[in-house]
């Protein structure tokens, strides 16, 4: 039987930003705005909603393990591997938007 890929990512959220998207990652702790305001999970829902559609991955292979009341969370992706996780995340940021 072959191990699934699991990889945890911590991510600190910003709730209710006027400019959602992700911000930055700095020593692999990645910076994130949701336009949804902290209540009732819809902050956390965001948070995995656009990590899906960056990963290009189902938002329900995304959940958020720990720290769901808290700004910083543990998130797991299921399927995509840390490296590629990385990898994507940092072209995703450094790309200037125009």
């Amino acid at each position: 039987m072959e191990k699934e890929l699991l990889t945890r990512l911590t991510v600190k959220v910003t709730a209710n930003s006027h400019r959602p998207g992700l911000v930055g990652l700095v020593d692999n702790v990645l910076s994130i705005k949701v336009a949804a305001a902290p209540a009732d999970g819809k902050a956390n829902e965001e948070v995995c909603q656009t990590l899906s559609q960056v990963l290009h991955i189902a938002p329900s292979l995304i959940c958020v393990r720990y720290g769901h009341s808290a700004r910083q969370k543990v998130v797991e992706i299921i399927g995509v591997d840390e490296e590629n996780v990385f990898a994507i995340l940092r072209q995703r940021i450094n790309r200037p938007s125009f």
